[in-house]
């Protein structure tokens, strides 16, 4: 297509760090292949982006402006989680000031609103008065009410303050323009998809898209494990990421107790941390887990990347996961993803390669968790097959090429339209 002068609006962009801030800059790394790129990014990252680009973690060409305020993080993770919630919103409402300056200056031909992409707070990209993108856009993902008995008491507090908030942004006026006006708008899920469309009023120009993808490069470095993977001995089951209140880890402890009863002998390594830890230290005492669990992360990427290929099973039942980016790099390595039939792996995890474990209440869905991994033990050929079908389903699936061609099929569509 023809090239096109971007402006990106990214608060999460960093490459030295995960999550969302991979996927800011995974994207922009690939856009600005075929794009004159610029990023509104957080004043916080700009010594790591400084940094980044003296190391040639930059594609030339790319500049990055910053917005916002920050303070120290504070050290309580919780506090700090909001914390972070509250410097958005300052990042948003500084980077339009940031945005109209630079495109009096260099007259872009589209913005698009790249990270955060929470429904909950609106994009004022849209304001510029040229072709506005607007996400993946998630934060609709449902937090049922009957699972709240497996959440320690702040992670119930957290959830219920989610769902006032998401109550009241969809009733937000700058929330709902914001969707309004967008050019074309990415949806993560099949929950943001919908809501989208109902403040839309039409499916028009609404499509979904992972923000998650891989080069080449990636996917041969997890999916080398697979052809040698052992699937004898003790049964090793893995998950990392933020330990907060929607990842129900502590439904997956549940299982595992069924499991443990059951005779089969397991390790589950949660190679993370977060608010909900301390809660599932006491859980997994209580439950008498403590042989069997090992909590603890800081990982080398290498020995991350080796500890996934000789694990047998992903299992994380979160309950509003936009993605699950350690889900994906566990099925590249080979391993079988258990997950809530919910928001994001309902759409990566397929029957031919992993499990979907229905949203019902916590006893059923700990049987049900419990039922499959005992399964799976009885018969290791299940780690083989589904294993080296999962890591087939991230290689050809979420690809940076495909990412590439539908965003880029976008760009064109949207600046055509304000053209013609």
């Amino acid at each position: 297509m023809r090239p096109v002068k971007v402006l990106i609006s990214a608060i999460a962009c960093n490459p030295y760090l995960g999550s969302e801030s991979h996927f800011g800059s995974m994207a922009v790394k690939c856009l600005a292949r075929d794009h004159e790129v610029c990023v509104i990014t957080t004043s916080r990252d700009q010594p790591d982006m400084e940094k980044a680009a003296a190391a040639g973690l930059v594609p030339p060409g790319v500049r990055y402006f910053y917005a916002g305020k920050y303070k120290p993080w504070h050290p309580n993770r919780m506090r700090a989680r909001i914390q972070g919630w509250f410097e958005y919103v300052d990042f948003v409402g500084d980077s339009l000031e940031v945005a109209r300056e630079l495109h009096h200056r260099e007259k872009f031909d589209l913005v698009h609103h790249l990270t955060y992409t929470t429904a909950r707070v609106a994009s004022p990209m849209w304001r510029l008065g040229i072709p506005f993108v607007y996400g993946p856009v998630c934060g609709n993902e449902p937090f049922p009410f009957r699972l709240f008995p497996v959440l320690s008491s702040s992670g119930v507090a957290f959830e219920l303050a989610r769902k006032l908030h998401n109550a009241y942004a969809r009733r937000s006026l700058a929330v709902r323009r914001s969707i309004q006006q967008a050019d074309h708008i990415f949806a993560s899920t099949d929950e943001a998809e919908g809501l989208m469309a109902t403040v839309r009023g039409s499916m028009a120009r609404i499509s979904l898209l992972s923000p998650a993808f891989y080069t080449a490069e990636q996917v041969a470095a997890f999916s080398r494990f697979v052809p040698e993977k052992k699937v004898d001995g003790l049964l090793r089951i893995y998950v990392a990421g933020h330990l907060s209140s929607n990842k129900c880890v502590a439904l997956a402890f549940q299982a595992l107790a069924l499991v443990k009863k059951s005779g089969v002998k397991f390790r589950y390594h949660l190679g993370a941390g977060g608010p909900e830890l301390a809660h599932l230290k006491r859980l997994a005492v209580k439950l008498g887990l403590t042989d069997e669990i090992q909590f603890g992360g800081g990982l080398s990427r290498e020995d991350y990347q080796k500890e996934l290929g000789e694990t047998h099973i992903f299992l994380l039942p979160s309950m509003r996961e936009t993605v699950g980016l350690t889900m994906m790099e566990a099925m590249l390595a080979g391993a079988v993803p258990v997950v809530a039939d919910n928001a994001g792996p309902r759409l990566t995890v397929t029957p031919e390669c992993g499990y979907k474990i229905p949203v019902t209440t916590p006893a059923q869905m700990a049987a049900e968790i419990a039922g499959v991994i005992i399964a799976i033990d009885r018969d290791r050929n299940i780690i083989t097959q589904k294993g080296r079908a999962a890591s087939q389903r991230i290689a050809t699936h979420y690809t940076d090429e495909r990412y590439r061609q539908t965003v880029n099929a976008v760009y064109q569509s949207v600046t055509a339209r304000h053209r013609g």
